[in-house]
């Protein structure tokens, strides 16, 4: 529900403004913003960032700042309060991937012209250019991104146990793909797993599909 809109949202956002560069910047701030999705150890920094001890980046800053005792380090990925709101954020960092990528070729791939004809007839902002010529030049990336999207938000348990392990604290964090790996890698009851893969399924086509009908309104 959080994941898969916002980080769709935050992909198009962030390419967009990374489109109106100039071009050497562009591509300098493209590879930054797509690094992530492609770094193997990725997840390390975060441990790094969120460990328990005192030796940790966070616990280390807020020591330092004095809000907190070096004798009682916050242990944020073990406590039900922040795993969660950690894990979320961590994907939504981690969503600038091939969606994010597909937006940039989408957007470069706008004929120009199409704006000048816009403003005689009669388009007067930036937010009009983006509904009525942007968004529907760009339809396929829009799809595509869309596919990512659904595809990683329900493959986000795989973020959860990088950071969290598994099953998380108190089941803070447990997903559906959890419930998944639960039933069929642990206790290999076959036909209660295959009952939840099914439903993914289902959920999953239903929202390309709702997906795909939001894409058709665009522009009209």
């Amino acid at each position: 529900v959080v994941v898969g809109p916002a980080g769709y949202v935050i992909s198009f956002v962030t390419a967009w403004f990374i489109n109106e560069l100039d071009p050497k910047i562009r591509a300098l701030v493209t590879f930054v913003f797509y690094a992530p999705s492609i770094s193997g150890n990725v997840y390390i920094v975060w441990t790094t960032l969120f460990s328990g001890d005192r030796y940790g980046w966070l616990n280390g800053w807020l020591i330092k700042l004095g809000v907190i005792e070096a004798s009682q380090p916050i242990q944020w990925l073990q406590t039900q309060a922040y795993i969660m709101p950690i894990v979320i954020m961590v994907a939504l960092w981690g969503s600038l991937g091939m969606g994010f990528l597909s937006f940039i070729a989408g957007l470069q791939g706008v004929d120009r012209s199409l704006y000048e004809a816009g403003a005689i007839d009669g388009i007067t902002n930036r937010w009009q250019e983006v509904w009525y010529i942007t968004l529907p030049s760009m339809k396929p990336q829009l799809m595509f991104g869309a596919v990512m999207s659904i595809t990683g938000a329900f493959g986000f348990g795989g973020i959860v146990t990088a950071l969290c392990g598994f099953p998380s604290v108190d089941y803070a964090a447990h997903t559906i793909m959890h419930h998944l790996d639960d039933y069929g890698g642990t206790r290999f009851e076959m036909g209660y797993a295959s009952a939840i893969a099914t439903i993914l399924f289902i959920l999953s086509y239903v929202s390309n599909r709702v997906v795909k009908f939001i894409l058709s309104k665009i522009g009209k």
